[in-house]
């Protein structure tokens, strides 16, 4: 089962608004942030990256059920001449023709440190795919590795440029809205892992519309803030989201029965947000042989099974960050 659940992985851009850290400040610039997004080929990476498994991403998911496709007028569709002309009437030339733009007016050089993460078996193609159209729009990549623990205190300090990463949000989006918000950008070096904001990205009209979803009672009209919030963050470019992955599983119907899919007809049969699999999983019923059904001496070992599958569930429910929350790439989601 191909189990959909909001999953998405994303190219995450220091904009800056914490305040802290080095990040390059070409990246404070939405200018900037738009011509990478449209450096970005997510048709390529799902085909050579994930063999298929997964599906270009549009916007950003908060839900299973409130996805927004993009309205604006000129979406971030794979361009690089379209990249190259937003850098030129913004003012980053390459004043000495080695290939690598500058600062309007000169200084820096937009070389920017991409972190590479070291668990995931596609941080790195993806990496080298990106990269490569990049450079030709005038961008240097520097590869920086770093494992999991390591790179959330990076981030939280704003030590960094760009990294892949991703989430898999909850039933509502409220969670999902809430790490964006201004107050949750990581201000202090000293606490660095306080903070959800992994963009360094504060809209105040966001925070207000945040707000104003977050009382409403219509769900229409919520739906709607929050399809208006989707769309000024991604206006902004703090991340441009590569794709939609689902949770690849594989199950057996002839020994058990009860497995439950969530969302339903959509979503995988474990690791969900509630696992309703784990309370109604149970032996599958007739005549077994060994190899199939849940009679005979399988019956210890099934109802041993069960027990660990509801004792998981409880751990991930518990857990919620961990099965929910911020997420490996899309081959090391358990």
């Amino acid at each position: 089962v191909q189990g959909q659940q909001g999953g998405f992985d994303e190219l995450a851009m220091n904009a800056g608004a914490g305040g802290i850290g080095d990040g390059h400040p070409a990246l404070e610039d939405v200018t900037v942030r738009q011509a990478i997004a449209h450096a970005v080929d997510k048709d390529t990476i799902v085909e050579r990256v994930l063999n298929g498994l997964g599906e270009p991403a549009d916007a950003m998911s908060v839900s299973p059920d409130t996805t927004w496709t993009p309205t604006i007028d000129e979406p971030f569709e794979f361009d690089l001449d379209l990249a190259n002309e937003l850098l030129d009437e913004a003012g980053y030339e390459d004043a000495d023709g080695n290939g690598v733009r500058e600062m309007p007016g000169g200084g820096d050089e937009l070389r920017f440190r991409w972190a590479v993460r070291s668990e995931s078996e596609v941080a790195q193609p993806i990496y080298e795919l990106v990269s490569g159209s990049l450079a030709e729009i005038g961008i240097e990549t520097e590869v920086e590795s770093y494992n999991d623990t390591q790179l959330g205190p990076v981030i939280g300090r704003g030590n960094w440029d760009l990294f892949v990463w991703g989430w898999t949000p909850f039933v509502d989006p409220d969670p999902q809205l809430s790490y964006f918000l201004c107050d949750q950008v990581s201000t202090d070096p000293e606490d660095p892992l306080n903070y959800y904001n992994d963009a360094n990205w504060c809209n105040e009209d966001y925070d207000a519309l945040y707000e104003e979803q977050n009382q409403e009672l219509d769900r229409d009209r919520r739906v709607e803030i929050v399809h208006e919030m989707l769309t000024l963050f991604y206006e902004e470019a703090a991340y441009a989201v590569l794709y939609y992955s689902p949770d690849l599983q594989a199950y057996r119907t002839d020994r058990f029965e009860g497995w439950v899919r969530q969302p339903a007809d959509i979503g995988p049969v474990i690791f969900s947000n509630s696992s309703p699999s784990y309370a109604q999983l149970v032996p599958a019923t007739g005549d077994g042989d060994g190899a199939g059904g849940g009679g005979g001496d399988d019956d210890g070992g099934n109802t041993g099974l069960i027990v660990a599958l509801a004792a998981l569930g409880v751990l991930v429910i518990g857990g919620g960050a961990f099965a929910m929350g911020r997420r490996g790439s899309a081959d090391d989601r358990e």
